[in-house]
């Protein structure tokens, strides 16, 4: 059991910071956005010296939130902590992967209570501006809302998170080798379960029936073939172009002969 330095954890804890300021907020924040799992596990394992493992827990990360939706700006989880937290206690505690992904559930869940307490101050602070116009102190606005807020969130975003995995991420391992192989088991279980959970979210949000046989084939062919996913990949995007230009021409032939 290796044991994450000062530095390291500040790192770590820096990129929680940049996401709670928004930098790169009109870039994607979708799947493929700056703070998604898999850039977050990029980060840690280039922090951490181990890009493979943090990769792998990433991935799996990717999946599971990768139906996540945020109605009204609503975060149900945070999936940028669950993945700072989950890959580096993988990688520290030398968890399985299966146990890092049941832990980030929790952490996610806990991460989205960060922000709220973000908005209460942001609140204190949009009524300082108010006062600072009123008061024809226009130097102070940007103080007032820009500097002063990306500060303290520095105490809401980065400090909690290197104190977190600094005193905590190497005795995350030990605790779990106490707890009884049954349960273990269990956790491990639910870890590789919660990526086919994500991707029956997103099968959801597409709500056509039509498309649920594409999604079966891929899953039955990387399950049971020795054909590499990346391939399979491939083919899949091949197929759904196929699938749009031969849909698309024959509807647009339907409605020629309707006019």
């Amino acid at each position: 059991m290796s044991k994450i330095s000062f530095v390291q954890a500040c790192l770590i804890g820096l990129y929680y910071w940049l996401r709670g300021c928004r930098f790169g907020y009109t870039m994607p924040t979708g799947p493929v956005g700056l703070f998604s799992p898999l850039p977050a596990a990029l980060w840690v394992g280039l922090v951490l010296g181990n890009i493979p493992e943090a990769m792998i827990v990433g991935a799996g990360l990717q999946l599971m939130y990768l139906g996540l939706l945020a109605p009204g700006g609503a975060m149900p989880s945070d999936p940028t902590l669950a993945a700072l937290v989950s890959c580096t206690v993988a990688i520290v505690s030398h968890i399985s992967i299966g146990a890092a992904l049941a832990l980030a559930v929790p952490v996610g869940l806990l991460g989205v209570q960060i922000p709220n307490i973000e908005y209460i101050l942001n609140g204190f602070m949009a009524h300082k501006t108010d006062s600072d116009i009123d008061k024809g102190n226009y130097n102070r606005t940007y103080i007032d809302s820009v500097l002063i807020p990306t500060l303290y969130k520095i105490v809401l975003y980065a400090v909690p998170v290197a104190l977190v995995l600094y005193f905590g991420a190497s005795q995350v391992g030990p605790l779990i080798k106490m707890i009884p192989d049954q349960i273990t088991n269990g956790l491990n279980v639910a870890g590789q379960m919660l990526p086919a959970v994500g991707f029956a979210i997103i099968v959801q949000q597409i709500g056509r029936r039509s498309l649920l046989p594409y999604f079966l084939a891929g899953f039955f062919l990387q399950q049971y073939s020795h054909i590499p996913t990346i391939a399979i990949a491939l083919a899949g995007l091949f197929l759904a172009y196929l699938h749009i230009t031969f849909t698309s021409s024959k509807n647009n032939g339907s409605k020629s002969v309707k006019e």
